[in-house]
């Protein structure tokens, strides 16, 4: 673990705009957003299906292509 020193006004306004109830939460809450907007997309991540797609369309992705001989 590390231990980081912020300015208290600074995380006093980050607190007082956001809904978050401690410092911590609003720190670690930044630092997560800020991981998945700024990591790149894995292959793995790509691999997983969509949970708004319809029965139909997962159906077709186990399907042979006809047109491939």
């Amino acid at each position: 673990m590390i231990t980081i020193t912020i300015d208290d006004d600074l995380i006093n306004k980050v607190v007082e705009m956001s809904s978050y109830q401690t410092p911590e939460q609003a720190v670690v809450a930044i630092l997560s957003d800020y991981i998945k907007t700024h990591s790149p997309e894995t292959l793995l991540d790509k691999a997983y299906l969509n949970g708004d797609m319809a029965d139909g369309e997962i159906d077709s992705l186990f399907e042979r292509d006809k047109n491939i001989e």
